[in-house]
């Protein structure tokens, strides 16, 4: 009877473990009824509703040398979107398929050191705030340091996005300030007619 027991204990803790991938202590993903779902401190964060595939660049490759500069976010033209949930279909791949995906990229990430350019923005950064504020040392080192990176790289989405987020309200007064005046005239004009029609339309970048 003992050895039954023992059996069906082991049997759930298995699929428990097929159905959870966890990247470290703070950080994890559930598959549960069919969606994945990220979980940071144990508390669920996000439904990962869509995978993005690369053919050229794969996810892991980019914290590489030879790609550093590629962002997610810069080949998401070239992305393919046919795996986006739509109410009106189904999805075109196995739920357990696709949350392995989805593993794989944040444990791509988590091994970069919390690289932003290797995750969406919209995802990389609402994570790494997260994680700052549960503790996760890594995550510290990496915050602050991915909020000037990005801001000085002169994507304007990507500056925009920062602003619209508050994630400048991270960084100290300099450091904010500092961010500021190594803008040029043309870019500055630009950004500010940008956050202009991004708060007339209203529009939100929270996953």
């Amino acid at each position: 009877m003992l050895n039954v027991k023992i059996f069906w204990l082991s049997l759930i803790q298995f699929f428990k473990a097929m159905n959870e991938f966890i990247i470290n202590e703070f950080l994890k993903l559930r598959l549960e009824n069919g969606k994945t779902l990220i979980y940071v401190n144990d508390k669920k964060i996000i439904q990962c509703k869509y995978l993005l595939l690369n053919n050229e660049i794969a996810a892991h490759d980019m914290s590489t040398k030879d790609n550093q500069n590629i962002t997610v976010d810069d080949q998401a033209e070239s992305l393919d979107h046919s795996l986006e949930l739509d109410d009106r279909n189904e999805i075109s791949i196995p739920p357990e398929a696709e949350f392995w995906a989805h593993s794989s990229n944040l444990q791509a990430w988590y091994e970069s050191k919390y690289n932003t350019h290797v995750l969406h923005l919209n995802l990389a950064f609402p994570l790494l705030r997260r994680l700052t504020k549960a503790g996760d040392n890594l995550a510290k080192k990496a915050f602050e340091k991915e909020i000037l990176k990005r801001f000085r790289s002169g994507n304007l989405n990507v500056m925009t996005f920062l602003i619209k987020e508050g994630y400048l309200d991270h960084l100290s007064i300099e450091e904010s300030d500092q961010l500021y005046q190594e803008l040029s005239f043309e870019t500055y004009k630009e950004l500010q007619k940008r956050l202009k029609e991004s708060s007339k339309k209203n529009e939100g970048f929270v996953v």
